[in-house]
């Protein structure tokens, strides 16, 4: 699910300034561009919480939750999607298409003694920690992204996490919230991660801020042509997520794909509904169908 794009003063303001700047062909129009203002977000007070096992969805209780096989190590394997979180997933799954984005992984995964994982979240300052007991309870409720744990774990963080930022009261008064600004996105107390921005994920795992651009005419087109065709010179410096105007090529709308390469004659992208399987798209159709881009720059 990415059904966040249209629904923001962001959107509304693109849109209008895409009508001022109609006469300068030569520029593309950026959107949540959180390049700026950095210096506002250098310094965040730490902050920790524990996840509570009461807060993960669809308890057994006859289940005996300190038992079960937990495998954190620090790396992303293959995963299938459950929640409404393409936009945390995909996120992931772009971060590990690279060296550096694998490194940042690795520092955001912290195991203390085989009993709690501890999910470091660099861009707030802000560390979640998941016992055992609670870890397990997510896993065996099947109410989580199946496969590989620590991504298990980033998702949990992020949705106990997101709870926090949505019980917040200053998340009530702020018109655009977002994770960025210390607010939420979506979701609700009951689904927290049930839609969000790839941007806020990416700024929770790096500290670094995305910038997404959206489709709209020939002049972007041809800019995100452009932005492809650089990472493609140096794929291990830039993360890409993007989603699609059309049902086509088994593609589907309102939702996130990792994009893992790019040649000549495909696009590779990682669907989180299953991430052992790659898709490959004729590369004129991915060009023709694509509606917006999230680029970070590792």
């Amino acid at each position: 699910m990415l059904s966040i794009y249209l629904n923001s003063e962001n959107s509304k303001n693109y849109i209008l300034e895409q009508k001022i700047q109609q006469k300068k062909p030569k520029e593309i129009i950026k959107i949540f561009d959180l390049k700026n203002n950095e210096n506002k977000f250098n310094e965040w007070e730490p902050k920790f919480y524990t996840v509570d096992i009461n807060s993960i969805n669809k308890l057994n209780y006859v289940t005996d939750y300190t038992k079960g096989e937990i495998n954190i190590d620090k790396k992303i394997g293959n995963t299938k999607q459950t929640k409404n979180d393409c936009w945390l997933l995909s996120g992931i799954n772009a971060l590990v298409n690279t060296t550096k984005g694998q490194e940042y992984i690795k520092k955001a995964i912290r195991h203390n003694n085989n009993k709690d994982t501890v999910i470091y979240f660099k861009g707030t300052n802000t560390s979640i920690t998941i016992p055992r007991i609670a870890l397990n309870a997510a896993k065996q409720s099947n109410e989580y992204v199946k496969g590989d744990d620590d991504m298990l774990a980033i998702e949990l963080a992020t949705e106990f996490y997101k709870k926090k930022l949505i019980t917040g009261k200053e998340a009530l008064k702020n018109k655009n919230p977002n994770i960025i600004n210390g607010k939420h996105t979506s979701g609700n107390l009951n689904n927290p991660i049930a839609g969000g921005f790839p941007s806020d994920i990416l700024f929770l795992i790096t500290g670094k801020k995305s910038t997404t651009y959206f489709n709209k005419n020939n002049n972007d087109l041809n800019y995100l042509k452009n932005l492809i065709n650089k990472s493609r010179k140096n794929p291990d410096k830039y993360t890409i997520i993007c989603n699609f105007k059309e049902k086509r090529n088994g593609l589907y709308i309102h939702h996130a794909y990792a994009l893992k390469k790019v040649d000549d004659n495909f696009a590779t992208l990682i669907n989180p509904h299953n991430t052992a399987i790659e898709e490959n798209i004729p590369i004129n159709d991915f060009y023709e169908n694509i509606n917006s881009l999230t680029l970070l720059e590792l």
